[in-house]
């Protein structure tokens, strides 16, 4: 989860270096656009291959051989286990805008994703008043994915360090197709949970927008500063373009 959060950090800084030295690329005709551009491919390409140095793995696609969760709301507590885990589609964004402010020391961004989806086999065992387990595969899509929002960064004056002031990220979906094998041992019915799934999924992304703006800043802000420690912006670029 840190690794995402620094990732979805890269990309939203990757305009700013593309503000800063615009001017000087200038003397060479190359374009503002085209440098952040630049740096946005150079970014799918981190996705794709991971960048070993500073410890982000592969995301695109990002696999887990097996994994098992616990969970706890109210009265409901279980684990989760997953095998075969394979998340798609996080290098597979359109870029809709990067606007830099450097007068504020802020970026605002916003990017769609056609289809962030996920393939696995799952192993349910639940407690919420009796035993609930089930297990089977499942395939779960979030479509149309559309990412908006502001990164707001200090730098050191002597030092150039980087410093994250708050991460504010707004996510909206268009659709959301949820293929749960064996939810119920009825094929109706299991067609109806999946139904139901999809449509609280979307109305929690798109009915909560501002607490999760405001979940992700509290979360987000101080883990970006920890994973960063003490390198400059231009190290963080350095993430981007793989160190050059």
């Amino acid at each position: 989860m840190k690794s995402v959060f620094l990732i979805a950090l890269i990309l939203a800084l990757s305009s700013c270096q593309g503000a800063e030295v615009a001017e000087p690329l200038a003397a060479q005709d190359r374009s503002f656009s085209s440098v952040i551009l630049e740096g946005v491919e150079a970014f799918r390409g981190v996705l794709q291959n991971g960048s070993p140095k500073y410890g982000v793995p592969v995301m695109a696609p990002m696999k887990l051989n097996e994994r098992s969760f616990e969970f706890s709301s109210g009265e409901f507590s279980g684990t989760i286990g997953v095998e075969g885990f394979e998340l798609q589609g996080l290098d597979q964004y359109e870029v809709i805008t990067l606007k830099m402010d450097l007068i504020r020391s802020r970026c605002e961004f916003e990017f769609n994703f056609g289809s962030v989806n996920v393939t696995t086999d799952y192993d349910l065992d639940m407690g919420s008043g009796y035993r609930f387990k089930r297990d089977g595969g499942a395939f779960f899509a979030l479509e149309n994915l559309n990412i908006r929002g502001r990164v707001s960064y200090s730098l050191g004056v002597l030092s150039g360090n980087l410093r994250v002031k708050d991460i504010l990220i707004y996510p909206s979906v268009g659709n959301v197709n949820s293929q749960i094998e064996n939810l119920s041992k009825y094929r109706i019915f299991n067609r109806k949970l999946n139904e139901v799934i999809e449509e609280f999924v979307t109305l929690t992304i798109n009915d909560n927008t501002d607490f999760v703006a405001s979940w992700v800043s509290e979360q987000a802000t101080p883990i970006c500063n920890d994973l960063i420690g003490d390198r400059t912006l231009s190290d963080i670029i350095a993430i981007i373009t793989g160190g050059n």
